[in-house]
């Protein structure tokens, strides 16, 4: 059982961590259509003049960090291995409920992220619990 549960929560990191890869190198490429769509007082609102910074974020801090996370969990050398998935599902969690305060607004995608999250976060205590108790 805890095999099983540390190899999902490395594969969901793993996946994470794509997606958010996906998703910087999209905000950071100029001709990127897909941001065109959020409103452009919301770049007034934040410390950013474009989406090349944010999509740079999550680059660096969500995909690479979620990769590390993905190792540490299918490498299975220690009981520790889910520290590094709860602190980047808390990251993303608190990152998204300061945007909400910031921004003033809900949009779909910020609900998809914060159920991405707290996946993440059960499935890193889920993982904590199968260590903890065997």
């Amino acid at each position: 059982m805890k095999k099983v549960g540390v190899n999902l929560l490395g594969i969901y990191d793993m996946i994470l961590a794509f997606g958010a890869i996906y998703i910087g190198v999209d905000m950071s490429s100029s001709n990127s259509q897909m941001f065109i769509q959020y409103p452009r007082e919301w770049l007034a609102k934040v410390p950013f003049g474009s989406w090349v910074t944010p999509g740079l974020i999550a680059i660096v801090l969500f995909g690479l960090g979620n990769l590390l996370a993905a190792i540490f969990c299918l490498k299975k050398e220690n009981s520790k291995s889910w520290v590094m998935s709860v602190v980047m599902g808390g990251i993303l969690f608190i990152s998204l409920i300061t945007q909400i305060m910031i921004l003033g607004e809900w949009y779909l995608a910020t609900v998809e992220l914060l159920l991405l999250s707290i996946v993440q976060l059960w499935l890193s205590i889920y993982v904590f619990k199968a260590y903890k108790y065997l």
